[in-house]
């Protein structure tokens, strides 16, 4: 004696729209989360910069070049995915940050170590950008009905 099994389901189609419009979604919504993570990763670097940095006295034209002054953020988009660079075009960040030779009169003297701005601001984000893409994947599952 045979038994036989049927199987029927309803609203695959519906999941299988749910799921289209969730793919669709994600990239768009992944570069942007990816942008404001930037923006503030960012500012938390400026302003461990500034209070890293002692205060000089500058002119008026050389106000602008100060390190605080010289931050940016840019989104690389390429065919296997998105990538964000913040950067300090300050000439002399390199220095700040990884430390340098103390020169006086043509001899070195010293060495002054580097502040470590972009290492330190990093640490702090190796727990928040995580939780914002996590965050970001359960809005989008929320948006479409998928959660």
């Amino acid at each position: 004696m045979t038994d036989s099994f049927e199987f029927s389901f309803k609203g695959l189609e519906e999941l299988q729209c749910d799921l289209e419009r969730a793919i669709k979604k994600a990239p768009a919504q992944a570069e942007e989360t990816l942008v404001e993570l930037a923006k503030e990763f960012k500012n938390s670097a400026k302003e461990k910069a500034n209070a890293k940095m002692k205060p000089h006295k500058r002119e008026k034209d050389q106000k602008k070049k100060a390190i605080g002054k010289k931050w940016g953020h840019k989104l690389v988009d390429d065919n296997l995915g998105a990538t964000v660079l913040v950067w300090n075009s300050a000439r002399h960040f390199h220095l700040v940050e990884n430390g340098h030779q103390l020169v006086r009169g043509g001899r070195v003297i010293g060495f002054v170590p580097g502040k470590h701005i972009m290492e330190k601001t990093r640490n702090d984000y190796k727990d928040i950008i995580p939780e914002r893409f996590e965050k970001m994947v359960d809005d989008i599952l929320k948006e479409c009905d998928l959660n």
